[in-house]
C-alpha cells in the first residue's frame, strides 16, 4: 500500500496566537523537551526550515508590522489571526530524504494560498515527518483568514487539490477521513494503540486529547503508522480496498 499523507489546515487565533505557534514551530518550548513529551529531543537538530530562520519573536513582530502597514492596527476579539497547514508523511518514509516532498509542499502554499507566508519548518523529531506552514491571510489590506479557509467543502477541495498537485506524484495515497463504524472501526483502533504502546505520546500530556480523537476516527492515525486491516482469510486488506469495497451495504467513494 502506498503510504498516506496527511493534510490539515486550521485557524491560529488570539493575541499571541501566531507567537505560540511559532514557538512550537520553532522548537522555542522548552516544556515540549521534558519527559513524557512526545519529541525526541536527539533527533530535533534535523529539523529544518525552508524559509527565513528567523526566531518567533522575529517573525512574530514581522507580522505586526504588515498588519500596520496595512492600516490594520485593532484585531476583532474573534479574528483569525493566521492560517497554519500541516503536511504530513506517514511514520515509514521518516528514514527517507523528506525535501523533495515538503519543497513541492512549499511551492504548492506559494502558489494557492493567499496570504503573506511567515514561516515553513519541517519537523523530524516526531513519529511522522511532517511541516508547519503559517501564512498571514492579509490580502487587500484586509485579514481574510475565515473567507480563505471556507466551510468543510472548501476545506476539501484544498485536500484535492492538494493531492492532485504534490502527493500523487510522491507515491502518496488519499487520507480517507472517513468514520468506520461497528467491528472494523473497533478493530484499528486497538492496533493503532498497540502500534503506540512504545511511543512517547502515550506519556504525554496531550495523551487525553490523541486518545479520544483515535477513538473518534483511527483511520488516519492507522494509516500514518502505515498500519493495513488484516481480513478473515488472513490476507492483509489496503485501507483503500476497505473504503471502497461493498460490503454490506453501498460502497462508499474517496474523498
Amino acid at each position: 500500500m502506498a503510504g498516506s499523507h496527511l493534510f490539515r489546515m486550521k485557524k491560529v487565533k488570539g493575541k499571541n496566537g501566531i507567537l505560540n505557534a511559532l514557538k512550537h514551530n520553532k522548537r522555542e518550548l522548552q516544556t515540549e523537551r521534558g519527559a513524557g513529551a512526545n519529541i525526541d529531543a536527539f533527533r530535533t537538530p534535523l529539523n529544518y526550515s525552508l524559509t527565513d530562520p528567523s526566531t518567533a519573536e522575529q517573525i512574530d513582530r514581522k507580522a505586526k508590522v504588515l498588519r500596520v502597514e496595512a492600516g490594520i492596527d485593532k484585531t476583532r476579539k474573534n479574528q483569525v489571526m493566521a492560517l497554519e497547514i500541516i503536511f504530513s508523511l506517514p511514520t515509514n518514509r521518516r528514514q527517507q530524504d523528506t525535501r523533495p516532498f515538503f519543497q513541492d509542499c512549499l511551492a504548492w502554499t506559494k502558489q494557492y494560498i493567499p496570504g503573506e507566508l511567515l514561516s515553513f519548518d519541517i519537523h523530524l523529531d516526531e513519529s511522522a515527518p511532517h511541516a508547519h506552514a503559517l501564512i498571514l491571510p492579509l490580502v487587500n489590506s484586509r485579514m481574510n483568514g475565515h473567507k480563505i479557509m471556507g466551510n468543510k467543502g472548501n476545506l476539501i477541495s484544498w485536500i484535492n487539490r492538494f493531492y492532485s498537485g504534490v502527493a500523487v506524484h510522491h507515491g502518496l495515497s488519499r487520507n480517507q477521513s472517513k468514520y468506520l463504524a461497528g467491528k472494523q472501526k473497533e478493530t484499528i483502533e486497538k492496533q493503532v494503540l498497540t502500534q503506540l504502546v512504545t511511543d512517547p505520546v502515550m506519556k504525554s500530556t496531550i495523551w487525553p486529547c490523541v486518545r479520544d480523537a483515535i477513538h473518534k476516527d483511527p483511520l488516519p492515525y492507522a494509516q500514518l503508522l502505515g498500519i493495513d486491516q488484516q481480513t478473515g482469510n488472513g490476507k492483509r486488506k489496503s485501507f483503500t480496498q476497505i473504503m471502497t469495497s461493498k460490503g454490506k451495504g453501498k460502497a462508499i467513494n474517496a474523498i
